[in-house]
């Protein structure tokens, strides 16, 4: 496919980054998301903000924080001068448009102007990108930092060199699973033969990881890391136990079968529930066209940055717990499958190329405009119930929410609470506390409870564990707890926990 005059490709790309933009302001939703982690993201900028250091205020005690790295927080530290959570989804969807804007740019130099407008059309209008435009998750920029490295690396001066590392330690200082950038950078200037800067970058990608994780163990020495759940069976099992080396290796095969068949279709169009047949084969196909765009690269000349890094990537993600199987984890992949399938269907240098590029297109853009389009009105009917007080929450999370601001009226500021969404409740409620133990044992969850300190506990219908691990250790030991909240639809409840000497009495 031949590319537009060059003078005219900066204006078509910054018209998609702009439809992309224009797409995720109608498609807003200023409500948080109800997983917990960005809740999280957004206490730390607070405890950064308000000059108590990298630590997680919701916890008792307010320890250092461990797990993931500071440059989110630093960010939403930062907005948080200026506004609050809806500025912060601001700088989401604005960071999700310059990738539609690097994804183009980076594909020029990689594969092509004509492949490279395919796959920022596709981005532009991506129903995955444009949900995380207004998630304050690490997706957004880490995708961004991502695309920005290996566009820099194909940049011959010193800027670009400087530029592609940088971008790549902000990456792994966004999210660890940066450490695949950090690692292809190096690994294509070696195979390029380009020694010297081999052997520099790779100094900063090692001292980078070094410091990370010297300060991981200084902060939580006790806490065992990504690294330890990766060898779980389920990480929210932990009962279940580890995987050993043929375990691995299914759960992998496993998992990459499902990224193929479930996770790129929906990632691609937006699909939701199990896979069809129609939606697998789309998966595969499209899996197959990147797959041998990739080859067909590597036969024409040595890896560079975006091949070995897909190969890093796809490792991890595909080693993860099966549990963590999801299109979060393949959104910083998807650009480059993207552009890889585009260039070999380019590459195919037929009378067919023009076509089947047009059939490529119109087979990913058709769903989106389908998923974007019943989609805007109910999001704008949710920024209107938000303005006016009564933001569109899942039921569940509502119901938790409203839990969360009766304890912050009606318990001790020092109470602690133990629930199955620590973070997003000590938002509404600003009361500490963690979640209770993931055991079949209702002793050992009871005694966990103890050493937690947990002044109160609330029942949620939020997660499966809270059945299965909670419900039992209350019901084991009754004489323990006492209601002082019910409410919502469906039923949150809290329970004040009573001190071993009065249930005795």
């Amino acid at each position: 496919m031949t590319g537009p005059p060059r003078d005219s490709f900066p204006w078509i790309v910054c018209g998609l980054a702009l439809l992309h933009l224009l797409i995720g302001i109608f498609l807003f939703e200023p409500t948080l998301f109800p997983g917990g982690d960005n809740a999280g993201y957004l206490i730390l900028g607070d405890a950064l903000r308000h000059g108590e250091g990298y630590r997680d205020l919701y916890l008792p005690g307010a320890p250092w924080h461990a797990r993931y790295p500071p440059l989110l927080p630093m960010l939403l530290a930062g907005v948080g001068v200026f506004g609050g959570v809806v500025l912060a989804k601001a700088v989401m969807l604005v960071l999700t448009t310059l990738a539609v804007w690097v994804t183009a740019h980076l594909g020029r130099r990689w594969i092509g102007e004509g492949p490279a407008l395919l796959a920022a059309t596709l981005m532009a209008l991506n129903p995955t990108l444009l949900d995380y435009g207004h998630y304050i998750l690490s997706e957004a920029p880490f995708v961004v930092l991502v695309l920005l490295a290996l566009w820099a690396s194909h940049r011959d001066d010193t800027k670009g060199v400087v530029l592609a590392m940088a971008a790549a330690v902000g990456a792994f200082a966004t999210r660890t699973a940066g450490m695949t950038i950090l690692a292809a950078l190096p690994l294509a200037w070696l195979v390029e033969g380009r020694r010297r800067r081999a052997a520099w970058s790779g100094v900063v990608a090692v001292a980078t990881l070094a410091l990370w994780s010297l300060y991981q163990h200084w902060a939580a020495a006790d806490d065992p890391g990504y690294l330890a759940q990766l060898v779980l069976v389920d990480p929210y099992t932990p009962e279940s136990g580890s995987v050993g080396i043929v375990g691995l290796i299914v759960r992998t095969a496993t998992n990459l079968w499902a990224y193929v068949s479930r996770v790129v279709p929906q990632t691609a169009l937006g699909a939701e529930g199990p896979p069809s047949t129609l939606l697998t084969g789309f998966g595969i196909a499209l899996s197959a066209l990147a797959l041998a765009g990739w080859a067909h690269r590597l036969r024409r000349s040595a890896p560079k940055a975006p091949e070995i890094f897909v190969v890093l990537y796809v490792g991890l993600i595909a080693a993860w717990p099966s549990v963590w199987t999801d299109r979060r984890f393949l959104l910083p992949l998807f650009p480059l499958l993207l552009l890889l399938a585009a260039r070999f269907v380019s590459d195919l240098q037929t009378r067919f190329a023009r076509p089947g590029q047009a059939a490529l297109l119109a087979a990913m853009i058709f769903p989106s405009v389908l998923w974007i389009g019943p989609r805007v009105p109910a999001r704008l009917d949710c920024a209107a119930a938000y303005r006016a007080g009564t933001p569109c929450d899942p039921p569940a999370n509502a119901s938790l929410y409203a839990a969360a601001r009766w304890a912050r009226a009606n318990t001790p500021e020092g109470a602690i609470i133990a629930n199955r969404k620590p973070r997003l409740f000590y938002w509404y409620a600003h009361r500490q506390g963690d979640v209770y133990a993931f055991s079949a044992d209702p002793d050992a969850v009871m005694a966990d409870l103890d050493r937690m300190g947990a002044d109160y506990v609330v029942v949620d219908q939020i997660s499966g564990t809270t059945p299965r691990y909670l419900v039992p250790a209350i019901r084991a030991h009754l004489d323990r707890f006492e209601p002082v909240y019910q409410g919502g639809t469906p039923t949150t409840s809290i329970l004040r926990i009573l001190p071993r000497q009065m249930a005795a009495e």
